[in-house]
């Protein structure tokens, strides 16, 4: 049974007993709720009848002083306790608003939610593949240090005997550079000894030439003016400084075979200086052979390059041979 039954029915008992003209207290008295009626009463200060107190008054007490205010704002108040149905609907369609609102909010927060878990799905796969990779990176990093370790060893395995094959090979250059060190430095003392016998000679031959010549001028003073011969001019002096043209006959370019290129090189400067200086040089040691029309002068210390002369002063190169095989040399060359 609805809790507006009993109003109700006292309502339609009064209208069919006394008319259709219904007072403002009966409906309040049966209509509005009694504690509303309270709180207006407390708010507008008013003082129940019949000795009650606000708390305790009842309905049939209050509606009456509510019914007799006549200001206007008091009043709309009084007659809003007469439409709870209304604001209850209004309640409602706010309720529904509201419900609308959270429903659709809901689904938003479950549309984000779903969005959300989707991402952190994404997420995961992301740091599951993440995780695949280093662990294959640090996989394949353990390979690389040990193919690394593997290799340093056997570059260190290949190097070492490469290192004693150029300790080797430094040990081969330095004894040759040495030995060829020492025969410079023997040729050199072999020309500085030569020079230094060359420029004795020289003097010598000098100091003889003037005891000569102070004897030749005794003599001539002595001899009577009658029986003096006249003086001949004296010889013309060739110029031994002038360049002589070598001629290389193809003996001196077969006698090069089997010469390493130090030889070969110190043969040739030879032959320039000669062919510059010429005889006098006393380094060359130039010097007529056995009576024959054959010549050498010296390259180095074991080798001796043999030349003819030929006219208006040029030369023939015949041979470039050892100091040792001298003999066998002048034979060969006799016998061309």
């Amino acid at each position: 049974m609805s809790e507006h039954a009993v109003p109700l029915r006292k309502l339609s008992e009064r209208i069919l007993a006394k008319g259709a003209d219904l007072p403002l207290a009966l409906l309040l008295e049966h209509l509005a709720p009694v504690r509303a009626q309270r709180e207006l009463a407390r708010k507008f200060g008013l003082s129940p009848k019949g000795g009650f107190r606000i708390e305790r008054a009842p309905a049939h007490v209050l509606a009456p002083m509510l019914a007799e205010l006549r200001d206007p704002k008091q009043l709309d108040e009084v007659l809003a306790l007469l439409l709870p149905k209304t604001a209850a609907v209004a309640e409602v369609d706010a309720d529904a608003a509201s419900a609308a609102d959270s429903a659709a909010l809901l689904a938003l927060r479950e549309a984000e939610a779903a969005r959300l878990r989707e991402e952190l799905e994404r997420a995961r796969e992301g740091a599951s593949r993440s995780r695949d990779r280093e662990a294959d990176l640090s996989r394949r990093l353990v390979r690389a240090e040990q193919d690394l370790t593997v290799w340093r060893k056997r570059s260190e395995a290949e190097r070492l005997p490469q290192k004693e094959e150029d300790r080797a090979s430094r040990a081969e250059e330095t004894r040759e550079l040495q030995r060829r060190l020492r025969e410079l430095e023997d040729e050199r003392e072999g020309f500085l000894a030569a020079d230094e016998a060359l420029r004795r000679q020289l003097a010598h031959n000098q100091s003889r030439l003037r005891e000569l010549e102070e004897t030749v001028t005794e003599l001539e003073a002595l001899l009577p003016k009658g029986r003096r011969k006249a003086k001949a001019p004296p010889p013309v002096v060739s110029d031994d400084r002038r360049f002589r043209l070598p001629h290389f006959l193809p003996s001196f370019y077969k006698s090069l075979d089997g010469k390493d290129r130090k030889s070969i090189e110190r043969a040739f400067q030879a032959i320039l200086l000669f062919c510059t200086e010429g005889h006098s040089y006393p380094g060359l040691e130039v010097k007529q052979l056995g009576g024959q029309d054959t010549w050498s002068f010296r390259a180095s210390l074991g080798l001796r390059v043999y030349f003819r002369p030929v006219g208006d002063g040029d030369i023939e190169l015949l041979e470039l041979a050892d100091r040792e095989e001298q003999h066998t040399t002048l034979r060969r060359l006799k016998e061309k």
